[in-house]
This record gives structure tokens, sequence and C-alpha cells, in this order.
């Protein structure tokens, strides 16, 4: 009896440990001491988070990305869409191991469903990195956006697998088709 009771303690603090983890959200997320973000939000698919500082006077934002992929050697993505809401169109960045072994981000301009093929977006960028980081992956960039810009309409992904250097699709659950929004770039949250 005693040990189904330690067990059964066991798995409550557990389940109490994951649900303090979860409501301290984006702000729990620890960087290497040179990234720091004015603001963050939990993305409310994915298990994903965006970190950000913006400069809406130079339209520079800095960005952090964090979701785990579906399996270890999958990719992630986040992306704005200057003319809609969804996928195509996206202007995006996608994180996954590069064909050496080494964490790397690569730009993708969606102009259609199928296929990805990597290419130059319409915002130019800089410090793009990525990382693997307990079971999830950062992806870091800068991009400069039109001087004034206040909102955007973000895209962000998580797929299984990259072939020969190729992100492949991603799944059609909910949660992935339902990954997109409106990001208010001066509000901090």
């Amino acid at each position: 009896m005693a040990v189904v009771q330690s067990l059964l303690l066991l798995l409550l603090l557990s389940a109490v440990a994951t649900i303090a983890s979860a409501a301290r959200g984006c702000s729990s997320v620890t960087f290497p001491s040179n990234r720091v973000y004015a603001a963050c939000t939990d993305l409310p698919q994915l298990s994903s988070s965006l970190h950000w500082s913006y400069d809406a006077a130079s339209g520079n934002l800095s960005l952090a990305f964090v979701a785990p992929p579906p399996k270890p050697d999958g990719w992630v993505s986040w992306a704005i869409n200057p003319t809609a809401k969804g996928m195509v169109g996206s202007q995006a960045l996608i994180a996954f191991r590069q064909p050496n072994g080494k964490m790397g981000v690569k730009t993708y301009n969606i102009t259609r469903y199928g296929p990805v093929s990597e290419g130059p977006i319409a915002f130019q960028t800089s410090g793009l990195e990525a990382e693997y980081v307990d079971g999830a992956i950062r992806l870091y960039g800068k991009l400069k956006l039109r001087h004034g810009t206040t909102t955007v309409n973000q895209v962000w992904q998580v797929g299984a697998t990259v072939v020969n250097g190729v992100p492949q699709k991603h799944d059609f659950k909910p949660e992935n088709l339902q990954s997109k929004g409106t990001l208010n770039l001066v509000l901090k949250t």
C-alpha cells in the first residue's frame, strides 16, 4: 500500500510541476546571455512561443521562435505573410538540422501549397541561427520591416521530416491548420 501511495504522490507532484511550468509560459524561457527580448507570447497552437524586440522607427525586428518538432530531426518555421492571413504568400524562416549535422535557418518564399524551395524573401534578414534545446528548436533571426509597421500576419508551423536538406510537408491536424494570427509588434505581453 505504501508503494502505491508513494507512486500516486509522485504522479501528483509531477503533474503539479508540469502545470506550474506551463503556467509560466514564454516568460520562463531563458536564452543565452546575448539574447534578450522585450516581449513574448505563447502562441495558441503547437506548444510554441515567440519572443521579440521591435523598433518601429527603424523597422528592426529581432526574434526567437521556440517550438518542439514532431520528431527530433524535424523542422520548425515562423513567417510573416505581408499579403494574407494564411500560408501562401508567407515569407518564412525554417530551422532544421542541415546536411552537415548542424542546426541552421533557411529562407523560403511560400508561393503555393506543395514542396518548398529555399530562396530569398521580401525582408532583409540577418543573424539567422538555430539550436536544439530540451526537445525544442529555437529559431533566431532579425528582419527589416517597412518603417512604421506595427502589426503583421504571422504563420508558424512544425514538421516531422527533412529529406536531403528539404523540409517535407507538415501534418494537417487542426493545430497545424490554425497556426496563424495577427501579431501586434508594439504590444508587450
